[in-house]
Parts: structure tokens; C-alpha cells; sequence
């Protein structure tokens, strides 16, 4: 077992202690002793660390509250001046919270897909945790194996029983699972009225989830089905194994005496088993987020949490009466010691006088009613991954809390690891430890961040837990959402790059309507060719505003369905566009020349003031139905759309009109070289009130094209579509009230704040991505778009945690990585080791309804990264790229023929 050469301990294949065999849902260890214990699956909880509030933390901290609670209350305390007679009724638990990384798998909905096998491919390499919590309390042997709410046999039949179980006892040298079903029913009643679910309840209603606990239990560190998993204690840290090949190979090295840094065998890792030593609350409330210590051990370490693979408590818990008079006949006993040397004319020693200190903190405490029960003879472990040195570091998150010690024998690194495991008979106490049961209740061993739908495009994975973040595209119809789904963040946040990467996804889904995949269209209106390459790249269509699309494609005829809501738009466009100044009469000149050109049958709205036109100009009594100033009207409308092409884009000049054909998967709208962000915001110009104008059309547009599809619609810079000029975010209103029956949902993107509430858009989101918000000091009142956002995605951010972060640099002043920013983080570019060196994405909440926000970290595939980035770098190398290509293709300006 152990290497007496240095007695640091050696290779060995601790057997798990669960033993195989089991009934009514009771798992027995295979300690001499036999012990019974009744386990439960602790459920996953709201995430705590981050986004949550007071009221969330408390629900959870009662959740467990009520199983301290409820294995306190077994005590009798008739007797409660015997405390030492009243430990033998004291209830045991095990509490045991693990965490794994695990490869990223395609969620199990869409394995076998196109989908589904793009997103195996692109995060490849990347990890997920899989994150579980039991609770275990070892039984005792009861009178007859009936509860007292259960209808009891015959006498004949219990005798008959009894005979069974002495026979049984005889036979294995222990009770019967049936001897201790008394107790399970009432462990199991706590548990249950906790919110727990017990392993008795899981074996009767889904054996399948029973099995799967139990096997996770047997190797909880290392996600592997088999009972039996090597281990090789060293003297400050162990070597823990996916297989017993691994492990053979490691033992090998070992024997040989080559160091564990030199092994260099894959699947095997090092971690440290370390205990807690001391603990210092302050009293503070339950709610505050600083005392999530378990939670944040748990937390993956690029957000800033352990990284631990498994936290492990073990203790019984002492009703708070019992405590209290320990306490008072503690107090006594240091009061008659002091007041001994008092009469002999000596000081009171400073431990005296330390321990009188503490003893009345304590007293003012336990005087008031209801105090929580107290959890004594504690065992607090944590397996954190690496050596003792990285385990240290990992473990300065929870340091201004608790205080943890690494074993520094390698008999001691087993014996802790042992005291973690299942039903093990160990327990490793290497601290004398009291807390008050609140300590534990309000750690967040069920805080768990996840989010969005089971199936869908990845967005990204959970900053605390690393769980995948999908989100699909059928969601606000089938679940009777409101329709919008907004990403809103500065300049430089990422928030195009997440748009790009979302549509690249969804138009892999197939469509229910049949006819291929999910028809997606994406607007994006600056100017030039962003993101095309990476839409060619995906098999596309790509349509260029300033060269592809038709005149009159966007034209308010073309794109709407109800003729006078139409009519009255294009009446609204005109009058805005060339008669920005005012004057009701314009714009009531050209709905009564589109009213009667429509009814000619005109189909575009160019052709139906044409048509009016030429019947005023003809005379007769057309011309008497027609305004005075038509003549004048048309000339300005006509020398318009001769002087600006874009405008023939809204205003169609030739009945001859296509409809926006899109592609059955995704269909980029560019707008070219001359851009749709207009210079001036305030549409000073005809070319920026154009281009507001061609901007609203063409998502009016788009959502006409894949209606009743399921489709999806994206629009990046979508402040631009919301101004506050005349019939300003027209389309977007009516997108919240009928996207959801229309069956598509609409994606904005966005990094201004104001104009989603000028358009009418508060409470018409659903769902949001808030990625990092500039938060100046308010000055005249004025509201920082940080905080414009929080109040226009209903988020709660009363401990200023969200507004705090958004502040944060990515790198702190030593140029390390600051996880706490939410901006993307890499090394500076002088940095002596990591110069310039990709860390971490942008992290932003992901906001879904009345849920908690969580944060997420966005994750972009490398290789689809690399075609949609716009920075300058990335730009460049593409166009280098281009230009090789295609000077390849050529020799002195001659094709290049195939046999060259």
C-alpha cells in the first residue's frame, strides 16, 4: 500500500465503499460495520454567484436550513444538561458536491446533425463541467422496519419477518435493509420536505437516474464507471486516473523514482486534498453573495473560482439548546478559573481572557429564539486540481472566508481522500471545527448557472459552471414568448461577432416547415464587406445593397401585405425623405396620387404617382379628383430617384417586381460601399433620410421573406432602425406585437440603449445578451446606457455587481488577466511570457425572462472567428489572402491552366 522508503505513500486501487448491492433504494458501505446510509440527489439551484438575488439566496440557504432543521429535531433534549449522553442520538451527514471537466459533446437533441456535427467540430477541445451534489445520512436500526404512517402486517406475517432478518443477520453479520426502512422513512420525510429527492424515492420512480447517482458516487472524481480508480499519494498532492492503464503506466514511472513532472502521461492529473482549518464569517447575512464559498470552490477557474473537483462535510448536527448550554457551562467554567487566580492576586491569562471574549460573542448569539442548529466534529475537504502550490492559489477565492491547509504526508493525502469518498468509514478531522449550521445552508452547494433552450445554436458557455448555452429558433413560438431577442454592448464588445456566429448556426437547423433548413437573414448596414467571406464560406447567398438588389425590392408594395397600411407608410417615406421641413399637404398630395395609381394597378409605388401623373397631365375628370400640385409633387419624387440610386431600392419605378428571394439557410444583406449608418444622425440630408429609409424597407423586407417560416432576422447597428424621426421604428413596433403568431423572431444588435425604448420596444424582449456598457458618472441627471440597459431589461442589480464588472479592465495593473472584466482579455503585447496571448473571450448576461442573469463567456469557433473579425489585423490578412489566391489563379494576367 505505502513505500517505506520515504513513507509518502504509494500506488493503490482504493475499491469504492459503496457495496453492490442494494435495496429499496439504501446503499450499504463496505466497512465492517456495514453502515446503511440513505443518500439524495441534491437538485441544481438558481445560479447564486452572480446575477441573483437576496431573495434567491435565501430560498436556498432555507432549503437546507430545513434539513439541518429536521435531523436536529430527532434529538431529544429532555436531558440537555447530559450532553455527552445526548451525542449518541446526534444525527451524522455527509455532504459531497463535485465537479469534472468533461469534452463538449453536441447536445443530445441534435447529435447526428448537420448542426450538431459543425459544433463537435468547431469546439473541439473545449471542456464542460459536469457538476453533481449528494447528501447522505447513515440510518439506525429500527424497531420493526415500519414507519409509524405505514399500515403494519399481521402478527403471524412479522414473525415470520423477524425470523427472515435473524437469519439474514446471522448469515452476512448484519441487519437487513428492511431493519432500517423506520429510519429511512423519517430521514427520507426531511429530505424530501428540503427539496431534496432520496435515492428511496429515485429507486421506486426512475431506476435509471438511481443507477446513474450511484455510479457517480462510486468514482465522483473522475466521471468513469468503474468501481475501482488507482490512485498514487504523494506527499503534498495525489495522482488521480481515468482507467488502471493509465494508472499502471504512472506506477511504472513511479517505481523507476521519475519525478511526477516528467511523467507526461495523458489522462492522469495531480490534485491536492485540503482541509479547512479555520473559518471567519462575521456574522454576515445568508444573502450576501460573499458567502458562497462552496459555490465559488466549485467555480470554473475563468470565473475566478477553485476549479475544485469536490468538496466534501462531514459532521452531525447538535440542536442550537444543546449548544447554548454548552456554551453557558463553558462560560462558568472560564469564569471560576479566572475568578481562582483573581483570589490568589493573579491575572487572568490572555487565553483566558480570549476564550471569556469569544464565549460571551457566542452567548449574545444563541439568547435570541430560533437560532439554527450547530454543525460539530467537522471534516471540511476539498480536492483542488494541481499540486500544492496551484491548489493554494486556486483556493485564495474563498481565503477571506475560510482558511485551508494542505496535508503534507502523502498517508494523509489518502486518508483525506478516502474521508471524501461515498459511505467511506474514514473521516479524516484534522481541525477541531463548530459552525453554525447557516455556514453550510448558505454556501450555494445548489448554485448552478445555466441557461437557454435544450437544442439550438451555441452562444456560449456559463462563466460559473461552463454549461453550453443554446438557443434555438422556434422558442418564442412554441413557448409564447415576446418576440425580440437583443444583444446590446460597446463598441469593440463582440457583439457582431456573436450575431455572426448565432446566424451561422441556426440556418444549420432544419426547418419544420420542411423545404431544407432555417431561412436566416442578416442586415448589416456599415459599410463595406464584413462578414461575407465567412457567409460564402458556410454555402450562403450574399446581397449587396449598392449592386445585387433590383429596383423597387424594398418598395413598401413590394414588401408589405395590407395595400393601405402600405400605402400610408410609403406616404409617411416620401413626405419624410423630401419634405423633412413639414407641410401636411406633401404628404396628403402623394397618399391621393398612390391611392389612385394603386387602383390603375400599379404594383410599385414609383409606378402608381407616374400613372396619376400622366392622368393629370391627360386632363378629364381624372384630373379633378387629383391634388393642384401633383405636377409639382412628381417632379420632386422623380428628380429624386434620378439623382439617388438607393432610393429606387424603396420607391420602384417598373411594375416588373421580384420579392427579397432569400436562401434556404443564410442570406447576408450587405450594404456595400455606400453604408446605411448615416453621418448625420438627425437626417439633415436626402442621402441620410435615404438611407434611414432603405435601412427600415429592407427589414420590413426581410421579415415579409421568411414570415411564417420559423425564420430568423438580424440586424446589427440596429439603432440606426429606431431613430425618432417621422415613422421612425415602424416595423419594429408591429414586429412586437405580430412576429410570435407570424412565426419568425427578430435579433437586433446593438451598442445604443435609448432608441430601443424610442421605438417602443419596452416589453417586447424576451431575451438579451448585455455585454460591457460604458458607465460614466451621471451628470444633470442624465442615465449612464449601463444602467439605461438594466432598467430596460428589468434586471436587478441592487448590490451593483453587473454596473461594477462592466468597469472593469481586462487586465490588471500587473498585466495579469482580470476575470472580473467582461471584456475580451488577452496578455499585453509585452508581457515577459505571454506576449499578446489570446485568454478569455467577452462575457456578457444572458437575461431569459424573469431568471436570473447569467453570465456567460462568448465563444467563437477559431476558424469561423478568423473570417468575421474586424479588426484591422484580421482584415488585412484577409485581403492578403484574397490577393495570393488570386494571383495563384493567374500567371502574367493568363489563367492558370488545370495542369498547372
Amino acid at each position: 500500500m505505502f513505500d517505506s522508503r520515504d513513507n509518502t505513500g504509494a500506488f493503490e486501487s482504493p475499491e469504492t465503499f459503496i457495496s453492490p448491492y442494494t435495496e429499496h433504494g439504501l446503499l450499504r458501505s463496505t466497512d465492517p460495520a456495514r453502515t446503511v446510509w440513505l443518500w439524495a440527489l441534491v437538485p441544481h439551484g438558481a445560479p447564486l454567484l452572480d446575477g441573483a438575488d437576496d431573495a434567491q439566496r435565501r430560498a436556498a440557504c432555507d432549503q437546507w436550513q430545513a434539513f439541518f432543521d429536521g435531523l436536529a429535531g430527532e434529538v431529544s433534549i429532555a436531558g440537555v444538561r447530559y450532553r455527552n449522553l445526548l451525542k449518541g442520538q446526534y444525527r451524522r451527514f455527509h455532504l459531497l458536491a463535485c465537479s469534472f471537466p468533461r469534452r463538449y459533446r453536441t447536445a443530445v437533441g441534435q447529435r447526428g446533425s448537420r448542426l450538431g456535427q459543425w459544433q463537435n467540430r468547431m469546439y473541439d477541445g473545449m471542456y464542460v463541467q459536469d457538476q453533481v451534489a449528494f447528501v447522505g445520512v447513515p440510518l439506525h436500526v429500527g424497531s420493526d422496519g415500519y414507519g409509524s404512517g405505514e399500515r403494519k402486517p399481521r402478527p403471524l406475517r412479522r414473525f415470520m419477518s423477524m425470523l427472515d432478518r435473524w437469519a439474514f443477520s446471522m448469515q452476512y453479520g448484519a441487519p437487513s435493509f428492511d431493519e432500517y426502512m423506520a429510519d429511512a422513512r423519517t430521514i427520507e420525510r426531511i429530505m424530501m420536505d428540503a427539496g431534496f429527492i432520496p435515492f428511496t424515492e429515485l429507486a421506486a420512480v426512475d431506476r435509471p437516474e438511481f443507477e446513474r447517482c450511484v455510479s457517480r458516487m462510486r468514482s465522483w472524481w473522475s466521471l468513469t464507471k468503474s468501481n475501482a480508480l488507482p490512485v498514487i499519494a504523494e506527499p503534498d498532492h495525489i495522482h488521480l486516473f481515468p482507467d488502471t492503464a493509465t494508472a499502471a503506466s504512472a506506477e511504472r514511472l513511479y517505481e523507476e523514482r521519475v519525478p511526477c513532472s516528467e511523467w507526461n502521461i495523458p489522462g492522469q492529473y495531480p490534485a491536492s486534498v485540503c482541509f479547512a482549518q479555520s473559518s471567519d464569517f462575521h456574522g454576515d447575512s445568508v444573502v450576501d453573495s460573499s458567502n458562497q464559498w462552496i459555490a465559488r470552490l466549485l467555480e470554473a477557474g475563468s470565473g475566478g473560482g477553485a476549479n475544485a473537483v469536490g468538496v466534501s462535510i462531514r459532521g452531525s448536527v447538535e440542536p442550537a439548546k444543546i449548544t447554548e448550554a454548552e456554551i453557558r457551562r463553558n462560560d462558568r467554567s472560564v469564569t471560576d478559573s479566572m475568578r481562582d487566580r483573581w483570589k490568589k492576586e493573579q491575572e487572568a491569562t490572555g487565553e483566558q481572557e480570549d476564550a471569556k471574549e469569544e464565549l460571551d460573542e457566542k452567548k449574545d448569539v444563541y439568547r435570541h429564539r430560533d437560532m439554527p442548529p450547530t454543525l460539530i466534529d467537522l471534516s471540511v475537504a476539498v480536492l483542488a486540481a494541481g499540486n500544492a502550490r496551484q491548489a493554494a492559489n486556486s483556493l485564495g477565492c474563498v481565503q477571506d472566508s475560510l482558511t485551508f491547509v494542505n496535508m503534507n504526508t502523502g498517508y494523509e493525502q489518502l486518508m483525506g481522500f478516502k474521508s471524501m469518498c461515498p459511505c467511506s468509514p474514514v473521516t479524516l478531522t484534522p481541525y477541531s471545527m463548530h459552525w453554525s449550521s447557516t455556514v453550510v445552508a448558505g454556501a450555494g452547494v445548489s448554485s448552478f448557472a445555466s441557461g437557454g433552450d435544450a437544442t439550438g445554436a451555441l452562444l456560449g458557455f456559463t462563466e460559473a459552471n461552463r454549461q453550453p448555452v443554446y438557443i434555438g429558433t422556434t422558442t418564442v413560438q412554441d413557448e409564447d414568448h415576446k418576440p425580440f431577442f437583443v444583444i446590446i454592448g460597446d463598441t469593440g464588445t463582440g457583439k457582431s461577432m456573436a450575431l455572426v456566429n448565432l446566424f451561422a448556426q441556426w440556418s444549420q437547423i432544419p426547418s419544420r416547415t420542411g423545404g431544407g433548413n432555417t431561412p436566416c437573414i442578416l442586415i448589416n448596414p456599415k459599410q463595406g464587406n464584413d462578414f461575407e467571406d465567412a457567409v460564402r464560406h458556410l454555402g450562403g447567398e450574399v446581397r449587396r445593397l449598392d449592386s445585387d438588389m433590383s429596383d423597387g425590392t424594398f418598395d413598401p408594395l413590394n414588401v408589405g401585405d395590407d395595400i393601405e397600411h402600405a400605402k400610408n407608410l410609403a406616404s409617411i417615406m416620401l413626405a419624410d425623405i423630401l419634405a423633412p421641413e413639414g407641410g401636411a399637404d406633401f404628404e396628403t398630395s402623394i397618399a391621393a396620387m398612390l391611392t389612385f395609381g394603386i387602383r390603375q394597378g400599379a404594383r410599385c409605388c414609383g409606378r402608381a404617382m407616374e400613372v396619376a401623373y400622366d392622368a393629370y397631365m391627360a386632363g378629364g375628370t381624372e384630373r379633378t379628383i387629383l391634388p393642384d400640385n401633383t405636377p409639382e409633387v412628381w417632379g420632386r419624387v422623380s428628380r429624386a430617384l434620378g439623382s439617388y440610386r438607393m432610393l429606387r431600392l424603396i420607391i420602384g419605378t417598373s411594375d416588373d417586381l421580384e420579392p427579397l428571394r432569400v436562401s434556404q439557410n443564410l442570406t447576408l444583406i450587405n450594404a456595400g460601399e455606400q453604408g446605411l449608418v448615416p453621418d448625420d444622425e438627425q437626417g439633415v440630408t436626402v442621402t441620410g433620410r435615404i438611407q434611414r429609409w432603405v435601412l427600415r424597407m429592407c427589414v420590413s423586407g426581410a421579415g415579409s421573406a421568411v414570415r411564417g417560416r420559423d425564420g430568423m432576422v438580424g440586424l446589427d447597428e440596429a439603432w440606426v432602425a429606431m431613430g425618432k424621426g417621422k415613422g421612425s421604428g415602424n416595423t419594429l413596433e408591429q414586429w412586437a406585437r405580430l412576429a410570435r403568431s407570424q412565426r419568425f423572431t427578430p435579433v437586433l444588435a446593438s451598442q445604443k440603449v435609448q432608441e430601443f425604448i424610442d421605438a417602443g420596444l419596452v416589453g417586447g424582449i424576451s431575451r438579451a445578451l448585455l455585454l460591457a456598457l460604458d458607465n460614466p458618472p451621471e451628470r444633470n441627471g442624465a442615465v449612464s446606457p449601463a444602467k439605461q440597459a438594466l432598467r430596460l431589461l428589468q434586471v436587478d442589480d441592487s448590490e451593483g455587481r453587473i454596473l461594477w464588472r462592466m468597469g472593469q479592465d481586462p487586465n490588471n495593473a500587473n498585466g495579469e488577466p482580470n476575470y472580473q472584466s467582461l471584456k475580451v482579455i488577452r496578455y499585453p503585447k509585452d508581457h515577459k511570457s505571454h506576449p499578446g496571448e489570446f485568454v478569455r473571450g467577452s462575457v456578457g448576461y444572458f437575461v431569459d425572462l424573469h431568471k436570473p442573469p447569467v453570465p456567460v463567456e462568448i465563444v467563437i469557433p477559431p476558424t469561423l472567428l478568423r473570417e468575421i473579425s474586424t479588426t484591422a489585423t484580421d482584415v488585412i490578412a484577409r485581403e492578403e489572402q484574397k490577393r495570393r489566391a488570386a494571383d495563384s489563379d493567374s500567371v502574367d494576367g493568363v489563367p492558370e491552366s488545370k495542369e498547372s
